[in-house]
């Protein structure tokens, strides 16, 4: 289909429930209400009720383009339509993929891990906020809004890929896991590769008088048929002449995105673990330590809590890892004895020497130095097969690891950003037909901030039965992040609050990322707490609930492919 509308508006496809337009740079994708501008929206309703010759026939918005970029956007016809989609974005089953030249040349030197040659691919990550004039920035922590008139930091993650450079210009497929306004602008600002034409985020110069940004491809499943639906709109041809290319010399179809290097500017916290001590107080690294991962704050690392972290989990964890945690791990892993394990964001190391213990050869990796000095200090049960190394989760591919026989990470995934890197790297090291064990705090009934535990006293009253005690979950299906609070006690008693943060996602996507890793789910296991309630009238009733409500969901990967 090639019909146009008024403002050089595309019809890309069209049915009863969804709308495909190509949208030219310099108009609205909508415009504020009360606001008579010439926008994306208003040509739609306008040619939607024409079309279906009947008033009220509406259209309604799914997402929306910068006016300074071109590209690909899907609007609904229909409520069916229009939940559906929603729904599908919400849930990132969306595909989009974004073609953008920036200034300066993206080298293979200035991405950390790409081989001599290659063209560089990488991740970058941080918050987002909106300042009073609308302009976008990053922010190396999230802020939950508790005003109206405060703004709120949203997690941003941005996938690049170079497909070609020139000129002191680059040319880029981009991909999105979040859509945050002027997304890809910051980050690639702050990336100090501004998307040429972008004066408002620092380029300088406006060859072709446009932001250079393109929504080059969308894919979605359709509302009513269930089929997967593609779309593709080839980026103007300026952009290609921009890095002396012609469009048919560059492959910019839609890759398979690597593992992504560790995000230039990560500012989001992703290395936050849980593990049961065995020593004292976690030691400070010694002068010939490996320190932090260059591209990692100390935040990020999980360092700023080594020295108080063994304490927090003495007084707070250690039942659960003991009872539950460990041994589940362990079964799941099975047979053990024999196997090169690979465990991730290892922490202090209980695991590792409970596995060395076992008759395997494991290699504890954590981002934190002062964890991996702890886990030194606390000694190898398992005599020389043991070893530690500083080590960033998201990059594992770019450390001299060896393959490994299994790999696991207990209690970290749901602390680390983006996700999908941890798996993609764990999967570039375990062998084919290996397995990876990962347990996590359960997403539907264990998110922190959306679910909590309640006593339905007035039904017992009104009934006569006894009382209840039941778990309130009041959102699950959203991504989102929550900044933690990680010593409630000395904040109390006015000390300094040490935060980290979690990252809440629903067990589809860490299924979806196990998938497009190379794992296939062999095991999904949910794990309840084994504690035991202090004697008292309501002590049998907490212990049926404790164990009716799994606190923990644990999933096992087998990887695909043949030796």
């Amino acid at each position: 289909m090639s019909d146009f509308l008024p403002g050089k508006i595309q019809i890309v496809h069209e049915d009863q429930d969804v709308i495909v337009i190509d949208k030219p740079s310099g108009m609205l994708t909508a415009s504020m209400p009360g606001d008579d501008l010439p926008s994306v929206f208003r040509a739609l309703k306008v040619y939607v009720r024409n079309k279906a010759k009947r008033r009220g026939t509406q259209v309604w918005i799914i997402h929306r383009l910068d006016k300074e970029a071109s590209g690909l956007l899907v609007f609904a016809k229909t409520e069916k339509g229009f939940q559906w989609l929603k729904e599908q974005f919400r849930a990132k089953r969306v595909h989009r993929l974004y073609t953008a030249v920036v200034e300066g040349a993206i080298t293979a030197e200035s991405v950390p891990g790409t081989p001599k040659g290659s063209l560089p691919a990488g991740t970058i990550q941080s918050f987002l906020v909106e300042d009073d004039e609308s302009k976008v920035r990053s922010t190396n922590r999230p802020t939950q809004r508790r005003a109206p008139e405060e703004a709120e930091a949203k997690l941003a993650v941005t996938h690049y890929r170079v497909t070609a450079a020139a000129f002191d210009r680059s040319l880029l497929q981009i991909r999105l896991e979040t859509g945050r306004k002027h997304q890809i602008r910051v980050h690639m600002s702050e990336f100090k590769h501004p998307i040429v034409g972008d004066r408002r985020y620092g380029a300088k110069s406006d060859p072709l008088e446009r932001v250079c940004l393109h929504a080059t491809e969308l894919g979605f499943t359709h509302p009513t048929t269930g089929q997967t639906l593609r779309f593709r709109s080839n980026a103007p041809p300026q952009f290609y002449k921009l890095i002396g290319k012609k469009p048919a010399e560059v492959d910019d179809r839609a890759p398979d995105f690597p593992a992504p290097a560790a995000a230039p500017t990560a500012n989001a916290a992703n290395a936050a673990r849980a593990r049961k001590p065995e020593t004292a107080a976690a030691a400070k690294p010694a002068k010939n330590e490996p320190r932090a991962p260059k591209n990692r704050s100390t935040r990020e690392s999980w360092d700023h809590v080594a020295d108080w972290y063994d304490n927090l989990l003495e007084d707070r964890g250690s039942d659960h890892h003991e009872r539950v945690i460990i041994p589940g791990t362990m079964r799941l892993l099975e047979p053990i004895a024999g196997k090169r394990i690979l465990d991730v964001a290892c922490g202090q190391g209980i695991l590792c020497r409970r596995l060395a213990a076992a008759g395997a050869h494991v290699v504890g990796v954590d981002a934190a130095p002062r964890l991996i000095a702890a886990a030194k200090s606390a000694g190898t049960a398992g005599g020389p097969t043991i070893e530690y190394k500083v080590a960033d989760a998201r990059s594992l591919g770019l450390e001299n690891l060896g393959r490994f026989d299994d790999a696991c990470c207990i209690m970290a995934l749901m602390n680390i950003e983006p996700v999908s890197a941890v798996l993609k790297g764990v999967a570039a090291l375990v062998q084919p037909g290996g397995r990876f064990v990962a347990v996590i705090l359960h997403p539907a009934f264990r998110a922190p901030g959306q679910t909590s535990w309640g006593w339905d006293v007035p039904k017992a009253k009104t009934e006569g039965g006894p009382v209840k005690q039941y778990r309130r979950v009041d959102g699950y299906l959203s991504n989102g992040h929550r900044e933690i609070v990680m010593n409630p006690g000395g904040v109390a008693r006015d000390q300094p609050p040490i935060t980290t943060i979690t990252y809440h996602r629903p067990i589809q996507a860490y299924v979806k990322a196990f998938f497009e890793a190379g794992f296939s789910v062999t095991a999904l296991e949910e794990w309840p707490s084994m504690r035991q309630s202090e004697p008292g009238p309501r002590a049998a009733e907490e212990n049926r609930a404790r164990r009716e409500i799994p606190m923990f969901l644990a999933l096992r990967g087998d990887r695909l492919g043949t030796t």
